[in-house]
């Protein structure tokens, strides 16, 4: 089986009120798993007899795509699989919203605030429509899930960020995100910024700015996120550089992976005599 990416939703026989918890999640049991194959570009469904279909899938994946995907549906697939779950290649789009905001988000507050969409109902409703046979019912809430997460990814991918509801009231956060195609290698990208150092050639950067830390009173947090930027490095160590920022006129400092993309520009520069390094590099 050719090699694809995926994206991955899966819906439960019970809830953890059934099964002692949240720390049980292999006890829930699947009803249905809803995938999108970037391949064939179709949605597909698989029910629980049918998951020896999906596992190869699964093993030929090149990237396995989900929400909260880690910490839930991978854990309720694991009984069923023979492969473990850690040998995936997985693209959790929660943990990488959490991993910026400090904090977990909803995929109907993602979806709402960047794609303007609702989900169709709640995970409890899935559960109900197992347990009533209602098959077309469960394989329309299982894939819609998935098209949220898929249109989702899509944004980020296009536009280098995503967007939540704050908890503060009507304000929007923008959640910068990179997933691994936009990126260049990493070495590649230290092995760029290296040889601009050493040889004193400003490079541009495509760079991924944080979110503003919410609150009652902000607007629109993190409003600068995505930027290309022209830098002339004065100091660089281990995973990170500071040096000169044309577009802000001023020393800055730079995580190397929050940098998307770089290329060595040829225009020279000098460190000034007196430039000192500021270290340890802050978070940014």
């Amino acid at each position: 089986m050719a090699a694809e990416k995926l994206v991955l939703d899966l819906e439960t026989q019970k809830a953890f009120d059934d099964v002692g918890g949240r720390g049980n999640a292999a006890l829930l049991k699947v009803s249905l798993v809803g995938v999108y194959r970037y391949a064939t570009e179709e949605y597909v469904t698989f029910e629980e007899a049918q998951l020896p279909q999906l596992e190869a899938l699964l093993r030929s994946a090149t990237l396995v795509i989900g929400f909260n995907i880690r910490k839930f549906d991978l854990e309720v697939l694991a009984p069923y699989l023979s492969c473990s779950i850690t040998e995936l290649p997985v693209l959790d789009l929660m943990e990488e919203v959490a991993r910026h905001l400090g904090f977990r988000v909803s995929l109907e507050s993602l979806a709402e605030a960047t794609l303007g969409q609702k989900k169709l109902g709640h995970g409890l409703d899935a559960i109900r429509y197992y347990q009533a046979g209602d098959w077309d019912a469960l394989k329309k809430y299982c894939l819609h899930d998935v098209k949220l997460t898929k249109e989702l990814y899509e944004y980020g991918l296009q536009h280098g960020r995503l967007k939540c509801n704050s908890k503060y009231g009507g304000q929007q956060l923008i959640i910068p995100v990179c997933w691994p195609e936009r990126r260049q290698d990493v070495k590649l990208i230290a092995n760029i910024l290296q040889e601009a150092f050493q040889r004193k050639l400003s490079v541009e950067i495509e760079y991924l700015s944080t979110t503003a830390q919410p609150g009652p009173a902000s607007g629109e947090a993190g409003e600068p996120l995505q930027k290309r930027r022209q830098v002339d490095i004065y100091h660089l160590e281990g995973a990170a550089l500071e040096g000169y920022c044309h577009l802000r006129q001023a020393l800055r400092q730079f995580r190397l992976d929050r940098i998307i993309e770089a290329k060595i520009t040829w225009r020279r520069y000098a460190i000034p005599a007196d430039y000192q390094p500021s270290l340890p590099v802050p978070s940014l």
